[in-house]
């Protein structure tokens, strides 16, 4: 039996050209493209979010729902992704629904409820896993950015709606991180 080494590289995106999921050629530079690498940005730093918060030496055992919520965003992004490759009869099916908006809505709502309401603005960095779930939110926000910019893709509108919804749970999510962090530590600390 012979192993076939596969090459990972193929040399054709040397010249500043990709290939989406459909075949077609585009610019490295095109909005369609920063809009695929922005999601998949995002998704990798969710990953490293949810690997923070699964982490099994820390002391966050609260976090296992937000655990399972980042996992169905993670696959939620894979879908955008998918939509955004696919071929115009093919993007149906990677569409996201009115049930993913409200789940992020439902969960936004229920975290917003634990959290005091501040009229200020937020300095990240009150802790490791808050500064990244900012990050993540940061990325979010562009991504909804590049969203409106390739409307040319006929994408499904729920898009913008969700990539905004989810920009507002990372918000929340964040405060809810540092809000546990600090009470975690005053009764550690007895202040």
């Amino acid at each position: 039996m012979y192993n076939v080494i596969m090459k990972l590289y193929t040399g054709k995106g040397d010249s500043g050209d990709t290939f989406d999921h459909s075949g077609k050629k585009s610019s490295k530079n095109d909005n369609v493209i920063h809009f695929l690498g922005t999601l998949d940005e995002l998704n990798a730093h969710l990953g490293l979010v949810k690997a923070m918060l699964s982490n099994e030496d820390s002391w966050q055992f609260a976090w296992k729902a937000a655990c399972i919520h980042i996992e169905k965003i993670q696959r939620n992004l894979i879908k955008l992704m998918a939509l955004v490759s696919s071929a115009p009869g093919e993007s149906i099916k990677y569409s996201l629904s009115d049930t993913d908006i409200q789940i992020l809505e439902k969960e936004i709502d229920r975290l917003t409820t634990n959290v005091p309401k501040k009229n200020e603005l937020i300095i990240p960095g009150k802790n490791i896993i808050e500064a990244q779930i900012q990050i993540a939110r940061t990325i979010a926000r562009r991504a909804e950015r590049l969203f409106f910019a390739v409307k040319e893709k006929q994408l499904c509108p729920k898009t913008g709606v969700y990539l905004n919804r989810l920009s507002d749970y990372l918000f929340i999510l964040s405060q809810q991180e540092s809000l546990i962090n600090v009470n975690f530590i005053n009764q550690i600390t007895g202040f």
